[in-house]
């Protein structure tokens, strides 16, 4: 582990961090507390002390300070390493292939850059409030029914009609023509009699309402201007910043996180009006995207916050578009479930080599499994789009008729419902050839549904829709499916699908529990070799009898690095919170992250995403699958699942044995509602564990 990450835990307690924001009450040598992630009545949320880690039983969520942090205030992992080391008092050195004095300066002037945006928000400000040159903007606010308190929450203002009224002002508070320049809120004026000569600056916005954008943290980083008279663009938002990029802002989301997670929703609007408007009728979880377009980066910042995202954009040409291309940059921006699919035959497909170009070895994507079940994959995400009358944007809905905008929200209209929409409202439906392209266009979108019912239930409203028989429509079907790539990602060991109520495990269920061995089979790579012919050939790169859990992450995470075609077959099995180690778990996360936007190449790089204070981390990992042999993939995908497995059931144990603690404090303190809530929650783990133990013995 980093340096400055074993720092920072050492100097702050998780149990201090925690209570910030959760009431912790002692539970022997634990505190309890109802979890800050989901809705629950009795606490399943513990905080250990003497392990320095939490997790919930009810949601299965868990990890160290840092886990808890990234989750609880939507941060990744650098900007939770930045709060926690200036929390603690730790200096955190970041190169970023810089040296430290240039990365000193970069740090001096974008803070130099927020104190500017700041003062040049406060004039803005009180330009709007008080000037009398605003009369008309403050009319214009009025007739789009903002109330004065919003005006207030978000601070609006206004941009005069003079050329350089703003850039006085600031020039006037000690700062340069330059940083108004590169801060884009003035630009050079050229003497086109003297070559282009720089004569002086002038503002870049004038006569325009304007509108503060904030980061997450609250701190302004640019701004959005509102022409007032003829000017053009209508909408005009600052140039690219060392503070501002426009493709990954979302406007008002300081003010929306904390009601998106409550919710667990976020509504996407199109324009600034729209998210105040919402916000001040109290759909706060409501953010707008800048300049109407939403990025993969966007999603990628509120897939942190919820798995709910509810397009709301505008009900025209322009604004359907937007919002297929919303649901697209969606689908690519989240991550993925593997769900079980029972098959028929029960056939069996083993995970294949193929070489690729430059003779290196190609793992295929898709994981296949043994005879009673397949893995299909499908988006981890709930998303949807809000149907707003005709003609209306989000704000005048609202205004007018809140109601229906309320009951929108909270009943948008499904992915596969909107295409049944979209998708044929061009169509004829009464010709056949109108049936025939509604069948074209909508069969694969109903491929796509993994639930079995629900994909019957739109052939059938398919089949009635264009007047044909279902038996047909689904033959038709299969043939589209099989023509289908499912894209794919993790699976589910996590126990969120088991309900309470459902039977204790059987007799020989419990002696398997209790008998099982840890045990990983070593593998050869060879087909028709006993089990013991291969234990005397082949040993796993690292030594089975070593206990270090963080040894056997290390060497995971090496694999994983010098081989990103195993991911598919790790994720099936492990997720970040089975990680012990801060760093391991935070790598393994940039690396499915990287799997999972591999279709998109203008995402950056697995190097361009590690943090400088993981660098050494990466190093260490590599260490530890250095001396290893060359073996073919097959070999390596065995390896690498028993390596995962492994540290799976390791992480089922911890939890295991944590949960025994605490039944019998619960039973000490006659606490029979905790005692069987927690026998519940341990019947869970104890599946999983068995689970495991099963699919180990069938690797064999």
């Amino acid at each position: 582990m980093t340096a400055a990450i074993e720092t920072i835990k050492a100097k702050i307690d998780v149990v201090d961090e925690i209570s910030a924001v959760v009431t912790l009450q002692k539970s022997g040598k634990s505190m309890k507390g109802l979890c800050p992630f989901h809705n629950e009545r009795t606490p399943s949320f513990y905080v250990f002390r003497e392990s320095q880690t939490w997790h919930c039983f009810g949601c299965n969520e868990g990890g160290d300070i840092f886990s808890f942090v990234q989750k609880q205030q939507g941060l990744d992992f650098h900007e939770a390493l930045l709060y926690l080391a200036e929390k603690a008092g730790v200096a955190v050195e970041e190169h970023n292939g810089s040296n430290p004095e240039e990365e000193r300066e970069a740090s001096a002037a974008r803070e130099r850059l927020r104190k500017l945006n700041e003062d040049a928000l406060l004039w803005f400000h009180q330009m709007l409030l008080r000037s009398k040159e605003a009369e008309g903007a403050r009319a214009y606010v009025e007739s789009r029914g903002v109330s004065s308190e919003s005006v207030l929450s978000f601070s609006l203002g206004y941009a005069g009609e003079h050329w350089d009224g703003l850039s006085r002002y600031l020039l006037s508070r000690g700062y340069t023509e330059q940083e108004l320049v590169i801060g884009g809120l003035a630009r050079w004026r050229e003497n086109e009699n003297f070559g282009g000569e720089r004569n002086g600056i002038y503002d870049y916005f004038r006569n325009r309402l304007i509108f503060p954008i904030r980061d997450d943290r609250g701190r302004v980083i640019g701004f959005g201007g509102r022409a007032l008279g003829e000017s053009k663009p209508k909408y005009l938002n600052s140039p690219q910043t060392m503070l501002f990029e426009k493709n990954t802002v979302l406007y008002a989301i300081d003010m929306a996180k904390d009601a998106i997670k409550q919710v667990g929703q976020v509504v996407i609007v199109e324009g600034y009006v729209d998210a105040v408007i919402a916000h001040q009728y109290g759909t706060k979880q409501t953010v707008a995207c800048i300049g109407s377009a939403i990025t993969e980066k966007h999603i990628q910042k509120l897939k942190k916050l919820t798995r709910q995202v509810t397009l709301a954009l505008d009900p025209d040409a322009a604004g359907n578009a937007a919002t297929e291309q919303g649901i697209k940059e969606a689908l690519k921006g989240f991550d993925r479930t593997m769900v079980p699919v029972p098959l028929a035959g029960g056939s069996t497909n083993h995970a294949s080599r193929q070489p690729s170009q430059k003779g290196q070895q190609k793992f295929n994507k898709q994981p296949q499994t043994r005879g009673i079940i397949r893995l299909e994959e499908q988006v981890d995400a709930e998303i949807n789009v809000l149907q707003l009358p005709p003609g209306e944007d989000p704000d005048e809905v609202i205004r007018r008729d809140f109601p229906t905008w309320f009951y929108a929200v909270n009943h948008p209209l499904s992915l596969i419902d909107y295409y049944f929409t979209v998708k044929t409202v061009d169509l004829n439906m009464r010709e056949p050839e109108g049936k025939t392209e509604a069948a074209r266009r909508l069969l694969p979108v109903i491929g796509m549904i993994s639930d079995r019912i629900k994909r019957d239930a739109y052939i059938r409203k398919l089949a009635s829709m264009i007047s044909i028989d279902e038996r047909n429509l689904y033959a038709e079907l299969q043939r589209t499916m099989r023509g289908q790539q499912i894209a794919g990602v993790t699976a589910d060991f996590s126990g969120k699908g088991w309900q309470a109520g459902q039977s204790q495990p059987s007799s020989k269920e419990k002696s398997i529990l209790e008998d099982e061995e840890d045990r990983p089979v070593a593998v050869s790579g060879k087909g028709n070799t006993d089990k013991k012919s291969e234990m005397t050939q082949t040993r796993i790169g690292l030594d089975r009898t070593d206990r270090s859990t963080l040894k056997w992450e290390d060497y995971l995470i090496g694999l994983l690095l010098q081989n990103p075609g195993l991911c598919p077959h790790v994720c099936v099995i492990i997720n970040e919170d089975d990680f012990a180690g801060t760093d391991t778990r935070e790598l393994y996360h940039l690396l499915n992250s990287v799997y999972q936007r591999e279709s998109s190449p203008s995402y950056q790089s697995l190097e361009q995403l590690v943090p400088s204070a993981l660098m050494p981390a990466v190093a260490r990992v590599l260490e530890s699958v250095k001396a290893m042999s060359p073996r073919d993939a097959d070999v390596l995908i065995k390896e690498a699942t028993q390596c995962a497995t492994r540290l799976k059931k390791k992480s089922l144990e911890q939890l295991n044995t944590e949960l025994k603690f605490l039944l019998q404090e619960a039973a000490a303190a006659g606490d029979r509602s905790a005692v069987r809530q927690l026998q519940l929650q341990s019947v869970a783990i104890q599946r999983q564990i068995l689970t495991l133990n099963t699919a180990t013995r069938l690797q064999g």
